[in-house]
């Protein structure tokens, strides 16, 4: 059917049958730009999921910095920064995050608690 409907426009307004083609624009290449490009390597999954780690970890710090009641530490108790973070392999493929919450108050740290759940559960860092 779309084929009948295709042909009776093309006869009906007389279209020329033949589309004309066109050559794509030649790609330059690196002898003929002179510019140099390095050869990267393609990283291994984990070094991807460490990559990943990291950077999620550098955002979720850049998000929290305003919570003076927030503190991030590895497992062990070792205050993170974001210079610390891209030195750190876990064992087990992973970063250890701990985020520790201290606040005078029991309903202050209830609410600063509410908020780290918001802000990570939404992906709003």
């Amino acid at each position: 059917m779309i084929q009948l409907v295709v042909g009776w426009v093309k006869n009906f307004f007389e279209l020329p049958g033949k589309v004309e083609q066109f050559k794509p624009v030649e790609t330059l290449t690196d002898s003929q730009s002179g510019y140099k490009f390095e050869h990267f390597e393609t990283p291994t999954p984990s070094q991807r999921g460490y990559e990943f780690e990291h950077d999620e970890l550098k955002r979720i710090m850049v998000r929290l910095k305003g919570f003076e009641t927030v503190e991030l530490t590895d497992v062990s108790g070792t205050l993170l920064t974001p210079d610390s973070i891209d030195e750190r392999f876990g064992k087990d493929g992973g970063i250890d995050c701990v985020i520790h919450i201290i606040a005078p108050t029991e309903r202050g740290a209830k609410n600063v608690a509410t908020r780290l759940r918001n802000i990570i559960v939404n992906g709003d860092y």
